[in-house]
């Protein structure tokens, strides 16, 4: 801004503080508030101003008891002719033309002067004006090292103190120039300015220490690398910013996780066990970062921030550990999230004192049908199990799940979102009419919901924040099946031949499949994700991708056939079901160890690589059509219901088939398996839940669920037909 500007900028302020009162304004103070115990001045302990500009001081008091006190300021400069101050507070760099009516600033000479205000006898801190030239630009540079430690690669800095092999920290110093004759900056007027002032736009990548130069606080500051990511460092000083210096803390390269020793919990429910996670960064540095930790089935086992695993009943859960941000390798572009190439498998032993809630509900097309017909959500709990009393449903359901901590079920259906707080006594039910269609898949910590509609005129995909309680509406047509990471920071949605990978951190991909996907998962560490394509294969691609390569080109199809598909819990791979066949897919990561510098990303965006190998397993009862495809949490046993027909069991380790009949030999409509792999629930067309005991084998129980429990017509007479087709299980 050039001197007309400045003057003028200092006549509308002190028009406004004449014609508006202010801090500093002739107000009487409020009796009965006593004298100021102390008086407060900002901006502090120091200002700048370009000469000829104008700034406005905000005086104000505490009273003996730190309430805010109503009272009269008066302000006084020490250099009149360096700095002028009005009755109101607004300083002149130089001299106003009245110091009751402040209009024209005209501006004066360079040099400090100190600012206070007082009331009552009472002075606040002196606050230390520089006057100086305007200044024109301001330049940033990096003091050189004296002595190794290095930055390491593409200049980073390791979040290790006291590395040895590569710096911790670098200085940078600021100079302000102002025009010389010709116009161009090159005056230095650093000595005039005063302290400047140091931010970084990531403030958690590195920590800012400010030191000294030209004799003044703040001429420079040292940048010292806190946690993997990128940051731009600034300095400011009197309305000016320098342009950005980049800071790198160097990113990490590889994480590795172990317990005791290897790579596997195994212990009576109840117990604690911390997971030792090995953080590398691409300097060779090992640091400690925080990472995101994540469990397959936290009411089997919960992990702590910190990675300490607790178990709060028997079965199995997969735990990971991941560098993703914001809390690790923040800001990079692209986003490089890191994953172990293996998780830690954890079972645990005991039995379940407390018996699972079951939930079931109908889908029933003749009630959706019939006036004032509604569907009821009905709970099965107790020993003996028996079927409680049904709570009424907004509309008409057509999936339900539960979130991984057990608290809320959700309920998908055309007329909108149904949230189930089912710890309460009874239920309560939530409507969210603005996000409808059918729920394909929750975040690992219940925040997000993915939810398709492919019913009304314009199909779409929601991600519902369940926290925020917004959606963010995706143009996607034909989804049919979702899942997200173990680490929650992408999700897989599946459209016919159209793989979109949605994250909240970085803009929606999408990529071509070679057959049309009918289920998609991630291995159980989180470094890929696969798409079932029944018989045109599986495909498969990297979490940590290279956007800048079209996604098409980094899909990889294997030959096994697969219509569901289910990740191993000790990450060495995937199994699929393509009836009579099961599939299983051999995960090789390959790459490991990285050399110094590389990126930790598969390809291509790093140099690790996936290199799987297909065996299959023929169950030896021809094409079925299974209605539900389950894997204990322990990773022992798959669980195959088809619509009809016995259960087939598979014992994984042993590579055997076995076989649990449902009495009385009804149509399967849906099914669930308990947390602890324990107990099997299957509804059935004969209108009762099959409750099979898994270890002692059998259909030990069957709980009725008829048809007036299931719906029931608000305006009196009988319910259509209702069957329980919907069931899940409360972790």
């Amino acid at each position: 801004m050039g001197r007309v500007g400045t003057i003028l900028s200092g006549v509308l302020a002190a028009t406004l503080f004449a014609i508006l009162p202010g801090c500093g304004s002739s107000v009487p103070p409020t009796p009965g508030l006593g004298v100021p115990a102390v008086v407060r001045l900002a901006p502090s302990p120091t200002a700048s101003m370009d000469l000829g500009s104008s700034l406005q001081f905000i005086a104000s008091a505490l009273n003996a008891n730190k309430s805010p006190l109503t009272t009269t300021f008066t302000f006084r400069s020490s250099k009149p002719s360096v700095v002028s101050i009005a009755e109101n507070g607004l300083a002149c760099a130089g001299a106003w033309d009245s110091l009751s009516i402040p209009i024209v600033c005209t501006p004066g000479g360079a040099g400090t002067a100190v600012i206070t205000a007082s009331s009552s006898g009472v002075t606040s801190s002196p606050v230390t004006v520089y006057v100086h030239e305007p200044i024109a630009r301001i330049d940033v540079t990096p003091i050189p090292l004296n002595a190794p430690p290095a930055p390491g690669p593409n200049n980073c800095y390791t979040a290790l103190a006291g590395s040895q092999q590569t710096a911790n920290s670098q200085t940078y110093e600021a100079v302000a120039l102002t025009d010389d004759a010709s116009g161009l900056p090159t005056v230095d007027i650093t000595s005039t300015v005063g302290p400047f002032s140091w931010s970084a736009s990531q403030p958690t990548v590195a920590s800012l220490a400010l030191l000294n130069t030209h004799g003044i606080p703040n001429g420079q500051v040292r940048a010292t690398a806190k946690v993997p990511g990128l940051t731009q460092i600034i300095a400011t000083i009197a309305n000016a910013a320098s342009a950005p210096q980049v800071f790198e803390a160097c990113p990490v390269q590889s994480v590795a996780l172990s317990v005791n020793g290897g790579n596997s919990i195994s212990a009576a429910k109840g117990n604690s066990t911390r997971v030792n996670a090995t953080i590398t960064d691409i300097a060779g540095n090992v640091i400690t970062p925080a990472l995101t930790w994540s469990s397959s089935d936290p009411t089997v086992a919960s992990v702590s921030t910190t990675g300490v695993v607790t178990s709060a009943n028997a079965g199995g859960s997969s735990i990971t550990a991941s560098c993703i941000p914001p809390g690790c390798n923040v800001n990079l572009t692209p986003m490089q999230a890191i994953y172990p190439a293996g998780s830690i498998q954890a079972t645990y032993t005991g039995t379940t004192s407390t018996p699972f809630g079951v939930f079931v509900s109908t889908m029933s097309p003749q009630c959706a049908a019939k006036p004032n017909c509604e569907a009821l959500l009905v709970p099965i709990t107790g020993t003996p199990a028996s079927a409680g009393t049904g709570v009424a449903l907004p509309s008409m359901p057509n999936s339900l799940r539960f979130e991984p901590k057990g608290a809320t079920a959700f309920l998908g259906s055309q007329q909108g979102l149904i949230r189930v707080v089912a710890a309460a006594s009874p239920p309560t039910i939530t409507p969210i009419p603005s996000v409808k269609g059918k729920l394909l898949a929750i975040s690992p910590d219940g925040t997000r919901l993915i939810v398709a509609d492919n019913q009304s005129v314009v199909k779409q995909v929601f991600i519902y924040n369940n926290t925020a309680g917004s959606s963010t509406n995706l143009l996607i047509s034909g989804a049919t099946a979702a899942a997200f990471s173990p680490d929650g920071l992408k999700a897989f949605i599946v459209a016919g031949t159209s793989l979109y990978v949605y994250s909240a951190q970085a803009p929606l991909q999408v990529g071509t499949l070679p057959a049309a996907g009918t289920d998609a998962d991630f291995l159980a560490n989180g470094m890929f994700g696969f798409v079932a394509e029944g018989s045109g294969g599986t495909s498969y691609v990297a979490t940590c991708d290279d956007p800048s390569t079209p996604l098409s080109s980094q899909i990889s199809n294997i030959g096994a056939a697969a219509n569901f598909i289910r990740a191993l819990p000790d990450s060495s791979g995937m199994i699929g079901l393509a009836p009579p066949d099961l599939t299983f897919i051999h995960a090789a990561i390959t790459g490991f160890p990285l050399p110094v510098g590389a990126n930790g990303c598969p390809a291509p965006l790093g140099g690790i690589s996936l290199s799987p190998t297909v065996t299959s397993f023929d169950l030896g009862q021809g094409v079925f059509n299974p209605i539900a495809f389950l894997m204990a949490s322990d990773g022992q046993k798959i669980y195959i219901v088809p619509d009809s027909g016995d259960v087939i069991v598979y014992d994984i380790p042993g590579n055997q088939v076995t076989f649990r009949s449902l009495i009385g030999n009804p149509h399967a409509l849906a099914a669930a398996l308990a947390p602890d792999g324990q107990t099997l629930y299957v509804s059935a067309d004969d209108s009762q839940v099959h409750i099979i005991n898994t270890v002692s084998g059998g259909d030990l129980m069957q709980v009725p669920v008829p048809s007036s429990s299931l719906c029931t017509v608000t305006t009196g007479g009988p319910p259509p037909k209702c069957l329980p087709d919907l069931l899940e299980v409360r972790p």
